[in-house]
């Protein structure tokens, strides 16, 4: 990437329909903060990477922690990290 390319981040439009996958999210039944840790892989991120594995939405939650840059949380089965390095080799967002 040149120094004066820039990537714009390609997120749904703000309707109802495009965040309907979130009503059928298996995390819904789990307190928020188990999805949030301080550290990079610790035993509470595992957990909620198990609870990822399962859930039917988790393309849709990967593919949006990913183009929104999501920097907290496990989203998708993916840790920050992990997303960063999942956009890296598979996502390449449209240029301005």
């Amino acid at each position: 990437m040149s120094r004066g390319s820039v990537y714009a981040l390609q997120l749904p439009a703000p309707r109802a329909e495009t965040w309907a996958w979130q009503m059928h999210a298996t995390c819904r039944a789990y307190d928020v903060n188990d999805f949030y840790e301080t550290s990079h892989e610790s035993r509470k991120s595992l957990a909620a990477k198990r609870i990822c594995a399962s859930c039917p939405v988790l393309t849709h939650c990967r593919d949006y922690a990913v183009a929104a840059n999501e920097p907290h949380g496990i989203w998708g089965g993916m840790t920050p990290h992990e997303r960063a390095r999942y956009r890296w080799l598979h996502y390449r967002p449209k240029r301005t």
